[in-house]
């Protein structure tokens, strides 16, 4: 698929963040402020979060978190309440290009940020979603939503619409996955708003982590489908992270109508 002028732009202006002093310095205020927004303003409960610590030390394998989204800014609001380590150590995260690189001053923050720009729809050739696998084969943190954009369900509720490129980064780097679900943040920044809201409750459920070695990879593609590739296997492996969710979804809202 070819990219419009607009998406070119959007992509030549992402400069892969370094650990400079400017970086530094805006991850700080991003955190500050991303607390202040989901434990001050409003209420934030985090459960699991030492299943995510423990995965702190996991060797040289790349580490893919995989999680719902309901509001443009789930990401980096949610993750600058977990338990930090250095600018080396947080996540790279697939971004919308036009959203957050369609001028410099987004870009330079976005890029500051660790945020990788993706064009929705334009496929997997393209140099954001090979900067992000390289990034894992190499055993960085990589967080992906697999909805693609904000869910439009009711009530924020989890999409079925799962892209196939988390199904290629499990095929292509046999990460360890955490799976983590969240529910609340659809009221602190419902689509359309401006601003966050206060007074809201958001929860946050981490899951089991997940080996994504060759076994457990074969073991989802099926008896029957041993020798899937590419876009077959791809869709196998997205399809495993679409039960992964909708089981988490099943226990932070047991008594939703929509589940």
């Amino acid at each position: 698929m070819a990219l419009s002028r607009r998406e070119e732009k959007a992509l030549a202006r992402w400069r892969p963040a370094k650990n400079s002093f400017s970086n530094r310095t805006m991850r700080f205020i991003c955190v500050a402020l991303s607390k202040f927004i989901l434990t001050k303003m409003n209420s934030l409960e985090l459960e699991g979060t030492e299943r995510f610590v423990a995965l702190k030390e996991r060797g040289d394998r790349g580490l893919l978190t995989f999680s719902n989204h309901t509001a443009l800014f789930d990401d980096p609001m949610l993750p600058s309440t977990f338990p930090l380590g250095n600018y080396d150590e947080i996540r790279w995260v697939a971004t919308d290009a036009l959203n957050f690189f369609s001028t410099w001053p987004t870009a330079f923050v976005f890029s500051g940020g660790k945020g990788v720009p993706v064009v929705r729809g334009a496929g997997f050739n393209q140099p954001g979603f090979d900067f992000l696998r390289d990034r894992l084969a190499e055993g960085d943190w990589v967080h992906i939503f697999p909805e693609g954009g904000r869910t439009r369900r009711e009530n924020g509720l989890l999409s079925d619409d799962f892209k196939a490129g988390v199904g290629r980064l499990i095929a292509e780097t046999h990460p360890i996955g955490l799976p983590f679900y969240h529910t609340g943040m659809q009221e602190v920044l419902p689509i359309g708003a401006k601003f966050p809201r206060w007074g809201k409750d958001v929860r946050l459920v981490f899951g089991e982590a997940i080996d994504f070695n060759e076994d457990l990879v074969r073991q989802i593609a099926g008896p029957d489908e041993a020798g899937q590739r590419g876009p077959e296997l791809w869709d196998s492996l997205t399809g495993y992270t679409y039960e992964v969710l909708s089981a988490l979804e099943r226990v932070v809202r047991p008594d939703d109508s929509g589940v």
